[in-house]
């Protein structure tokens, strides 16, 4: 049989599933999940036909169900779930029975051990009567999928039922007929748990009745086609004979007699973080699927100890303070009919996510430095180390206490990656930055030159646009005479096109970028800069007049001039003086 890996990964949406309302139908992830155990169930039914069904393949299916009965009861899901949880559990507990039963029944014959081989026909008759009594409960729940109504399909599970029912049944025959049939009894299970039933079958023939003897307890029983049966828990540890009396026409007859040991239930302490890490949460349970309501449990980790009682469905919580990692031990002593258990796990205090983002502010063409700006997410509200790295290279270490800071970069000719490593602490976990591309800045000469050059041509500018015409606006106004001196002839600027590029142009040169930069990938290098507003005025301008082909007024034209104006003089000098 294949494993059920599929299984324990849908257990874990289970603990996600918000409880349902009574009496409304279950949600699509409890149909699929519980549709798939039920398919791997029926596949383990069907290894018991072929004879190659494994007890391992069993017991792991019954921790299956157990695991999700007693996350979902964790959870607190609703009274509807957990039945049907508890269902799986039992049709599960039905199953290993039928396996184990069979898987002896093979080695009890070979060995032609016929006492032991009805022992074991006995095991396999009480799985098969836990798994119909499961599955008639299961196939009542419905659940809502897809809008619509939906129960899950137990008619492969039924009709292997009847299968195994129907070859057992046939090998009991075989058996009764090796051995020669005669006055005796057998159990289901020679050593039970306390409080689990256990199943006394008998072979009485010619025989009204008779009377089964379990330790001081007597019951009598009718006996029907020369067999009777009886289900019986023990109520407290030790050894118990159990044999029958018979009447017939000649007298009284005694059985054989069988022993019976019976132990004390195992305990399982299942815990962990709860989900809020403030503390752990468990809960305890017997091999019977039973919570242990009142159970006393010592709780230590550390140097501490704590003494806890579980609540009446057998869950506990402990409250943790501690400043790291702790483990942390459960124990339980047992008492007379439960037997000690201990659990362990790892406590790790709960730790925030740190968000690390970095943006380059600007970067200087005189200085040959960039400011990068930084944003924590939480702020931390107390010193924390943070390392810089520069092209993959440690360059330096900050102490930050506040939710925002600044780096200094120095440029050099070619371009940085920049990045930001917190290394952790007690509250925050681990994080890195985003990776910034720091491109340099001109060098000394060129950013001289291209200052001189722009400021010139601002003035330029200003003195041939600085004032308004009284006329109509489609008239452009000539040069004054100080224009003219410059050599500046009459609409020296015919479009809006002509002074982006001048722009355009000069922004490039500015931060080194490359010639096949967009006007919007620009307008995005500088959005941050205090320019950004008057180059997203003018990207629209220039975008208006090339891309949808309206042409610019001469008044617009005038306007755009100024704005470019603004631009260049913040660009070059509006950060230096």
């Amino acid at each position: 049989m294949k494993k059920v890996s599929a299984i324990l990964l849908l257990l874990l949406s289970l603990t996600i599933i918000p409880p349902s309302s009574a009496g409304s139908p279950l949600s699509t992830p409890y149909y699929v999940y519980y549709g798939n155990l039920l398919n791997r169930t029926a596949s383990l039914l069907s290894g018991v036909l072929e004879g190659n069904a494994s007890v391992g393949d069993a017991l792991e299916l019954l921790s299956v169900a157990n695991s999700t009965y007693f996350t979902l009861l964790s959870y607190n899901a609703s009274n509807d779930v957990l039945t049907l949880a508890r269902s799986f559990v039992e049709l599960e507990k039905g199953v290993l029975l039928i396996v184990n039963g069979s898987t002896s029944l093979n080695s009890s014959l070979s060995s032609g051990n016929y006492e032991v081989a009805r022992q074991h026909i006995a095991s396999v008759v009480d799985g098969i009567s836990l798994v119909r009594n499961s599955l008639q409960i299961i196939s009542e729940f419905s659940f809502g999928v897809n809008g619509s109504e939906a129960f899950l399909n137990t008619t492969a599970l039924d009709e292997l039922v009847v299968e195994i029912s129907r070859e057992f049944r046939s090998k009991e025959n075989a058996v009764n007929e090796a051995a020669g049939l005669r006055f005796s009894i057998f159990v289901s299970k020679a050593r039970p748990f306390v409080g689990e039933n256990v199943t006394i079958f008998g072979y009485a023939p010619n025989m009204s009745r008779v009377v089964l003897h379990i330790g001081n307890y007597s019951v009598l029983l009718p006996v029907a086609e020369g067999k009777f049966s009886y289900v019986y828990s023990f109520p407290s540890t030790g050894v118990y004979e159990v044999y029958a009396v018979g009447t017939n026409a000649t007298g009284e007859h005694r059985s054989n007699t069988v022993e019976v040991e019976v132990l004390r239930v195992p305990v399982f302490i299942t815990f962990g973080t709860c989900a809020n890490l403030s503390g752990v949460c468990g809960y305890v349970s017997d091999a019977l699927g039973n919570p242990l309501k009142n159970a006393p449990l010592v709780v230590r980790w550390g140097s501490t100890a704590r003494g806890v009682f579980t609540d009446r469905d057998g869950q506990f919580f402990v409250p943790l303070k501690t400043t790291g990692p702790v483990w942390v031990d459960v124990l339980y002593f047992g008492d007379e009919v439960h037997s000690p258990a201990s659990a362990f796990t790892e406590f790790v205090p709960q730790r925030v996510p740190l968000i690390i983002k970095l943006s380059v502010s600007k970067v200087s063409p005189f200085s040959g430095e960039a400011t990068v700006e930084g944003r924590l997410l939480p702020s931390p509200g107390g010193l924390i180390a943070l390392d810089v790295y520069v092209d993959g290279s440690f360059y330096s270490r900050l102490f930050v206490s506040k939710g925002e800071f600044t780096l200094t970069i120095p440029t050099g000719s070619r371009p940085h990656e920049v990045y930001v490593v917190f290394r952790g602490n007690q509250r925050y976990l681990p994080a890195r930055s985003n990776t910034l591309v720091i491109t340099p800045p001109l060098i000394p000469m060129a950013r001289v030159a291209l200052f001189v050059s722009l400021l010139v041509i601002a003035f330029l500018a200003y003195r041939m646009f600085g004032r308004e015409s009284s006329g109509s606006p489609e008239r452009v106004e000539k040069p004054d005479s100080g224009s003219l001196e410059w050599g500046l002839k009459e609409r020296a600027f015919s479009s809006v096109r002509e002074v982006y590029v001048l722009v355009y142009r000069a922004l490039l040169r500015l931060r080194g970028l490359p010639r096949s930069t967009t006007p919007r990938e620009l307008l995005g290098e500088f959005r941050r800069f205090p320019f950004g507003k008057d180059l997203l005025t003018l990207t629209t301008l220039h975008e208006l007049e090339v891309y949808r082909g309206i042409k610019a007024k001469a008044s617009t034209v005038r306007g755009a001039v100024r704005t470019a104006s603004r631009v260049l003089l913040s660009a070059i000098i509006g950060d230096e003086l």
